[in-house]
């Protein structure tokens, strides 16, 4: 009996965890589309920003690219909507860097972002980011603009050389 009881606990921690670093995960998964629209959020250009001057110092692969979209979520002006309750981007990211870290497995990375970054494990509520201005958007639509916005600097870098 009290071995049922322990993976009880276990296992509500192990969702508790999860779910938590699922919030991180899709706060910064990746993507970018339509830098235009971003502005209009209060978001700089992911060319502009730290994570990309960092990431270029890198060798550049596809968990690289999905750090560094994570990592230009840090500092964000966003708040993660997950499961009704918001949390800052500081506090979501360390959550999602260990999320990405222990679930990727060199997959697609726009594949990934759509398959981890959409949903809540435990409530399978939509995650959202909330911007300045009080919008909201899913999660993982903004960071798959943010991961094609890395993707076509890393290609307008490419074609300068």
């Amino acid at each position: 009996m009290k071995r049922d009881g322990q993976k009880g606990v276990m296992s509500k921690l192990n969702r508790l965890w999860v779910c938590g670093v699922l919030v991180v995960a899709v706060v910064f998964s990746l993507c970018g589309m339509a830098p235009a629209v971003f502005a209009a959020e209060g978001l700089e250009p992911l060319e502009t920003s730290k994570a990309y001057q960092e990431f270029l110092k890198k060798p550049a692969n596809d968990l690289a690219k999905m750090i560094c979209v994570l990592n230009y979520f840090r500092t964000a002006p966003v708040v993660v909507q997950y499961e009704g309750i918001d949390y800052p981007a500081q506090l979501a990211y360390p959550v999602g860097l260990v999320y990405l870290m222990t679930n990727y497995r060199n997959e697609d990375p726009q594949a990934w972002i759509k398959k981890n970054g959409y949903r809540t494990l435990s409530g399978n509520s939509i995650i959202y980011l909330k911007f300045q201005d009080g919008k909201t958007r899913p999660a993982r639509d903004v960071l798959l603009e943010k991961f094609r916005e890395l993707e076509e600097a890393l290609g307008k870098r490419a074609s300068k050389a």
